[in-house]
């Protein structure tokens, strides 16, 4: 067990498989206008017959309302990472706290520039629950382990997309990443922080865990708004009340305490295909929207509403 790796998981955590893993970094970004969301997702595919980097992208154009995805396929030795500071590296794109770079030319498109990040905000963590996962962070035999890097902070850059410059200057960005063998069977994945209130921000996947010779649904969701953190978690005793995919419409209602938070998402027709890990291989695909709408109302016992809020550009997985 890796203490260090466990307290900062944005760091590499498979420096020492050799089969059926995967590990992806999720880079969001959103324009200030609103009018393009980018996506990248550097990592590495570790399997006995087909071990190999790669980074993929996702880009959404809201006048257009198309979405456009590309898988680039590199060599694992072109994969490079580094601790302190973090920071990866594939081929000539770079991927750090800092900002990212890219330079891409495959499958017909053209990607360049550099885009730089403001302070990272983190969510809270301690001995027992050291990262997003709480103390499941210490179980070394989990399908999948996700972390949240940065519920959100600022841009600034652009990048070139073929011949069209997309400009994020005073964007927000968010990142996350997973790593294990496999995606769960079943899961929903709900991000956003484009509310009207420009701190708030959430995440909240609920998911199939297999766990030794059973399974259970566990979940994560972590709401940020006025400086305050909320989370909802299997592992601090929260409890979900409801979970409903009716025709693209996701209800959510998890209870913590005295609080008690409601989520309602709406998936939109704008998805785009990706690549998702299974036994390791990227050989499996999923959709995701990055064009939804998710709906918060976090009140307390009495009813009282401590935020109630609809953000755009949220990025909406449910995999069933």
């Amino acid at each position: 067990m890796n203490l260090k790796l466990i307290k900062y998981p944005e760091l590499f955590q498979g420096r020492n498989k050799t089969d059926k893993y995967f590990e992806g970094w999720y880079f969001k970004n959103v324009s200030a206008d609103l009018k393009n969301v980018f996506s990248v997702i550097p990592g590495v595919s570790i399997d006995t017959y087909d071990k190999h980097a790669f980074i993929q992208t996702i880009i959404y154009n809201m006048d257009s309302d198309k979405i456009e995805t590309n898988y680039h396929k590199f060599t694992i030795n072109d994969f490079k990472y580094t601790d302190d500071p973090f920071s990866i590296s594939i081929g000539s794109n770079k991927f750090s706290c800092n900002g990212m770079e890219l330079d891409l030319h495959a499958n017909e498109c053209y990607l360049h520039g550099k885009i730089n990040f403001s302070k990272f905000t983190k969510i809270k963590t301690n001995l027992i629950f050291p990262n997003t996962m709480g103390f499941f962070a210490y179980i070394p035999f989990m399908e999948c382990y996700h972390e949240i890097v940065s519920m959100n902070h600022n841009l600034k850059g652009s990048i070139i997309v073929n011949e069209e410059t997309l400009d994020f200057n005073k964007g927000k960005g968010y990142v996350e990443k997973d790593w294990g063998t496999s995606f769960p069977r079943k899961y929903i994945w709900i991000q956003s922080n484009n509310f009207k209130n420009s701190d708030a921000s959430i995440m909240c996947s609920v998911a199939h865990i297999p766990f030794l010779a059973s399974s259970f649904n566990g979940f994560i969701c972590n709401l940020i708004v006025n400086g305050l953190e909320y989370r909802f978690a299997s592992y601090n005793l929260s409890k979900l009340k409801l979970i409903e995919n009716n025709n693209g419409t996701i209800k959510i209602s998890i209870k913590k305490n005295n609080f008690i938070l409601n989520i309602n998402g709406k998936i939109t027709f704008s998805g785009g295909m990706l690549k998702a890990p299974k036994s390791g291989l990227m050989n499996d695909f999923i959709k995701e929207g990055l064009n939804g709408k998710v709906s918060v109302k976090l009140t307390d016992k009495s009813g009282k509403v401590l935020f109630d809020g609809t953000g755009n550009y949220c990025g909406i997985e449910v995999v069933e």
